[in-house]
């Protein structure tokens, strides 16, 4: 085996001919394309410009964008669509090069906070009533048991544990119940560490639902959870409009209400500020949503929606009633007394809803395309922006000295003026690689 210092090495140096991954690789072919796309993903880096690289199969992109990322000194993000390519690069890929670096390479991967257990829970709900039926006492006592011996908190380390466990759906990382600093296992938190991790890391892996989640935030009150970052590399990149949409729209859903009722209660439970006028509270909240979301009908499916001026002169008074109740318990939650820190995420929590609902319902901004859905027990209202480009130029490509975007789809009839104009991309080199294999 041998192994090359980084700083000597180049992307021609690693992918030309006769180059180092020549000899690394047991299989290794000659792909010109790849050459190609890695000498413009290392000129993007160092010039600070943003590129659009359409990639046929079988270019080679994965190591045609990880090895200029590496080479190139500066923290680098890595967006993927799938969490099965996340993995394929955390687990393959960044393994096979690292064997042939002198130097560790610094990577790490990064999940939502919804797989990390919260240690603070778990130790509340040792305490406290919150769990409900033996199949939840039994994923706890697995989960309690785990959390002592657990490095990451990561919830795929528990084989055992179903998928779909309410036990763990109460004890994870979601940051709705987060105190951030001021929780008492703050600087033992999975989270945390996994921040940390990210800090120490030049090449962070992501997926584009983490990445979109963390630039929306970004725009409210919390700091993101993905740390600063000199360029991005989002392969896959035809799914980042649709999943762009997702974050930066608004969606209200009876799972919402139903989850925040629980959350109050739970909390209310484990630290024993519950009374009979917060359950009247909740109770009323939680019935007056019900109804209202009824009058939006039952069947399967997604249907637009643009009668809100219609809806409202019907069924002011139920839209009312929802609104009043939602203030009312911000409002009891506001006036505890000695409350605990976890109270203050659900009050904001409790705004949002209310927010977001009022915003769905006015209805008029025409930049956002509204529409209903029913899976199951759930109805969700939903409005997304119709274009996304205005919100991607300015917390993306005018924020980054580097977005790179790559994919076997990018291109239409050779050019990018389609994927420029509709994701607000402006001043962006482009290249076209044709696929390494001759299908004729």
């Amino acid at each position: 085996m041998t192994t090359t210092p980084a700083k000597t090495m180049t992307a021609r140096r690693f992918f030309s001919r006769h180059g180092v991954l020549s000899k690394w690789h047991p299989n290794y072919e000659f792909r010109p394309g790849q050459l190609e796309m890695a000498e413009a993903i290392e000129a993007a880096i160092a010039e600070k410009r943003h590129l659009l690289v359409d990639a046929g199969t079988g270019t080679g992109k994965t190591l045609a964008y990880l090895i200029p990322a590496i080479l190139s000194g500066k923290r680098v993000v890595v967006s993927t669509g799938t969490k099965n390519l996340q993995e394929q690069l955390f687990f393959k890929d960044i393994p096979f090069l690292q064997q042939h670096f002198k130097h560790p390479l610094n990577v790490c991967y990064m999940k939502g906070r919804a797989n990390f257990a919260c240690r603070q829970k778990i130790y509340d709900a040792d305490k406290a009533p919150v769990l409900t039926g033996l199949e939840e006492v039994v994923d706890f006592q697995t989960i309690k048991a785990w959390e002592k011996t657990t490095e990451t908190g990561d919830r795929s380390e528990i084989k055992n544990l179903p998928e779909h466990s309410a036990a763990w759906h109460k004890l994870d990382a979601r940051r709705e119940l987060c105190t951030g600093q001021k929780c008492l296992q703050f600087d033992r938190c999975f989270i945390t560490a996994m921040h940390r991790r990210a800090i120490e890391s030049d090449i962070v892996i992501v997926n584009h639902h983490l990445f979109f989640a963390d630039l929306a935030v970004k725009e409210g009150d919390y700091a993101g959870i993905i740390p600063e970052y000199a360029a991005v590399v989002l392969d896959e990149a035809h799914e980042v409009e649709d999943i762009a949409g997702q974050y930066f729209g608004a969606t209200i859903s009876t799972y919402q209400v139903q989850e925040l009722g629980r959350d109050v209660m739970n909390l209310a439970a484990s630290k024993s500020f519950g009374s009979q006028e917060l359950d009247r509270i909740v109770n009323t909240m939680l019935d007056r949503a019900e109804q209202f979301f009824l009058l939006f009908g039952e069947g399967e499916g997604r249907t637009g929606f643009k009668s809100h001026d219609a809806f409202l002169e019907r069924y002011q008074e139920q839209y009312d009633n929802v609104q009043l109740a939602l203030e009312l318990l911000a409002t009891h939650l506001e006036l505890i007394k000695d409350a605990p820190e976890e109270v203050n995420p659900l009050r904001r929590r409790t705004k949002d809803i209310s927010e977001r609902l009022a915003f769905w319902m006015k209805g008029g901004n025409r930049n956002y395309v509204y529409w209903v859905e029913r899976r199951g027990r759930g109805c969700f209202l939903v409005a997304t922006p119709i274009d996304v480009s205005p919100v991607l130029q300015e917390r993306l490509f005018d924020t980054l000295d580097t977005v790179i975007m790559t994919s076997a789809t990018l291109a239409v009839q050779g050019n990018f003026e389609f994927t420029e104009r509709r994701l607000g991309i402006r001043h962006a080199r482009s290249l076209v690689v044709p696929s390494h294999f001759d299908y004729k």
